[in-house]
């Protein structure tokens, strides 16, 4: 399938597979369980430097819902401790203030969790951490990440304020589940579901807390790792596959290069230039997949033209026709059966 092909092409880190299976594989049989389809080896866990990809994390999770229900996630304090994060939790706790451990996880996160991307939005009272998902996951899949992920920042939280951050408002875009009243015992009351996003919502006077964990020599060795992650993810050709794999799996119509951008984690020139490097440009990859989109729009029977265009994002009929001659080459009049059509000959 084109979603576990995408899948299988992003890195992830091994650690949390290992954490994970630390935690409830305590006995051969659910160890087994929780390995089964994943493709992951002993000899793989046991290298320390070893990364999976996105999909054999994905397959673990799935093992984890079927042995032990979707409340899985808030049985074990192991997975929400921020330094079970790796260097994005060392950096956050040892961050100066509030302010950069955000700035962290908008930056890097997505080098430790390659399944979403995460951008503030600052307000004068509140301000809002919003997660952006990168790959179509099933909601039982992504709902326990999430869940992790928010419980590892309220973790943070608290260790900077030195209290339960009561102001805290965490949103799921999800419908509420049946172990909400878990989910609330471990984030709080301040829990909505069936919200528009995933977010995380805080007073904006926060940002200017400083953090009593701040280490400048851990936060600039922390940093360093996350950028080296991130170059091995974000380098010229593996960047170009990013943006391939990002433009295959969107709904119908454009993506400009500014949402590439952020879904990929990097800002717009670097976006622009790592794919200069690589050979070339966004608007070549945009074409290529609005190619692959037409063939298959095409191939369908009883699809007008005007139609098609709409659906690829183009401004009207002539512009679609236009890409088609450059794509396909000529055309040839055809019978339709509302109107005639301009039909064009699609490689097998």
């Amino acid at each position: 399938m084109a979603e576990s092909a995408t899948l299988e092409q992003l890195p992830m880190t091994s650690g949390y597979f290992r954490l994970v299976l630390r935690c409830f594989g305590n006995t051969p049989e659910h160890r087994a369980a929780i390995l089964a389809g994943t493709g992951v080896t002993e000899e793989m866990l046991h290298a320390p430097s070893g990364d999976i990809n996105l999909l054999q994390q994905v397959r673990q999770v799935e093992n984890l819902v079927d042995l032990f229900g979707d409340g899985w996630a808030l049985r074990t304090p192991d997975l929400w401790n921020p330094t079970s994060h790796g260097p994005l939790g060392v950096a956050g706790i040892a961050a100066p203030h509030f302010a950069a451990m955000i700035d962290v996880i908008t930056r890097f996160g997505f080098v430790r969790a390659p399944f979403y991307t995460a951008s503030l939005r600052r307000g004068s009272t509140w301000s809002q951490l919003d997660y952006e998902l990168t790959v179509p996951l099933d909601e039982r899949i992504w709902r326990p990440m999430i869940e992790i992920s928010f419980m590892g920042i309220k973790g943070a939280i608290t260790s900077i304020l030195a209290t339960r951050p009561t102001q805290a408002r965490f949103f799921f875009a999800c419908a509420e589940p049946a172990h909400a009243p878990e989910v609330r015992a471990s984030l709080g009351e301040g829990i909505v579901y069936g919200a528009p996003r995933n977010a995380i919502r805080f007073p904006t006077a926060w940002l200017a807390l400083e953090s009593p964990f701040a280490d400048a020599a851990l936060y600039s060795v922390a940093l360093a790792e996350l950028q080296a992650g991130m170059m091995r993810i974000t380098g010229p050709v593996r960047l170009r596959g990013r943006v391939e794999r990002l433009l295959s799996t969107l709904p119908p119509n454009r993506m400009t290069a500014d949402e590439a951008a952020r879904l990929t984690g990097v800002s717009r020139r670097t976006l622009v230039r790592r794919l200069a490097e690589a050979g070339v440009s966004y608007r070549r990859l945009v074409d290529a997949e609005l190619r692959i989109r037409a063939e298959g729009l095409l191939r369908e029977r009883g699809l007008s033209h005007a139609r098609i265009a709409e659906q690829l994002g183009y401004a009207d009929p002539t512009s679609f026709s236009r890409a088609c001659r450059r794509w396909f080459g000529n055309g040839r009049e055809q019978a339709g059966s509302e109107s005639t059509l301009r039909s064009y000959r699609i490689p097998n």
